[in-house]
């Protein structure tokens, strides 16, 4: 998401390949799923229905993973 974010701000290539999200605006367009219901109505593009939703949080992901290597890196002999 940060490459697409960074490379390509306005999403050009997730509007040529994913045409279903052509109308989702550019703050949102390289993650629709942060829409609102409402926002989604108006765009015409349901997550979930329309496009996958995410399967992974990775805000979430990353937490756990950082948790579990604070407990490894504790294990470790110095």
């Amino acid at each position: 998401m940060l490459q697409s974010e960074r490379f390509d701000p306005a999403g050009k290539f997730i509007r040529r390949y994913l045409p279903e999200l052509a109308a989702v605006p550019d703050r949102f367009i390289h993650a629709p799923w942060r829409m609102s219901l409402s926002e989604q109505v108006a765009c015409g593009v349901r997550v979930g229905r329309d496009t996958p939703a995410p399967l992974v949080d990775h805000q979430q992901a990353r937490q756990l993973t950082l948790q579990r290597y604070a407990v490894v890196k504790g294990l470790a002999a110095p």
